[in-house]
């Protein structure tokens, strides 16, 4: 009886010694509102090159969720994202520079990564652009040339915009 209730006993203490270790999974983390231990580990990841990494640190720094609200670092991150194709992050660097958060304003600049970011797949972003271009302030021939422009950061090339306009220069 003794050996059975100590049995029971050491198997409860490590299930709540268990319980109380920290959160492994960033997402989970974050999810959990255990913001502190999200940005530490995505950290490595987001300094290693994983642009969902990167888009989630730009996120806690643009809400200063478990760090101090910073809206550079926040762009810093979103752009390392966007520019290694992550939509998400596409439309959130999009985000930064519409609404000149950490960044000069542009509204070529902030429909170029809007338009990356719908062509694979971020709605948010496709309703951005449809605003955009009803605001009158992008010609639709800036509108080509961000397009064109965000080619690069487009990772299937059958979603990419094609101009057969062979005047523009394609940097």
């Amino acid at each position: 009886m003794t050996k059975s209730l100590l049995l029971i006993l050491t198997l409860t203490i490590t299930l709540q010694i268990t319980a109380c270790g920290k959160e492994t999974d960033p997402k989970k983390a974050f999810e959990n509102g255990d913001y502190e231990t999200a940005f530490s580990l995505w950290m490595p990841l987001a300094e290693s090159g994983d642009a969902d990494a990167q888009n989630y640190l730009g996120i806690l720094y643009y809400l200063g969720f478990g760090v101090q609200k910073d809206y550079k670092k926040s762009l810093e991150w979103y752009e390392r994202a966007a520019k290694a194709g992550h939509a998400d992050a596409q439309r959130n660097y999009g985000d930064m520079i519409n609404f000149g958060r950490g960044i000069q304003r542009s509204n070529q600049e902030a429909y170029k990564w809007y338009f990356a970011a719908s062509q694979q797949g971020n709605q948010k972003a496709a309703r951005q652009i449809e605003v955009l271009a009803a605001s009158g302030n992008l010609s639709p021939n800036q509108q080509m040339h961000a397009k064109i422009e965000a080619n690069e950061f487009i990772l299937d090339e059958d979603k990419r915009f094609m101009s057969h306009d062979t005047y523009i220069d394609k940097k």
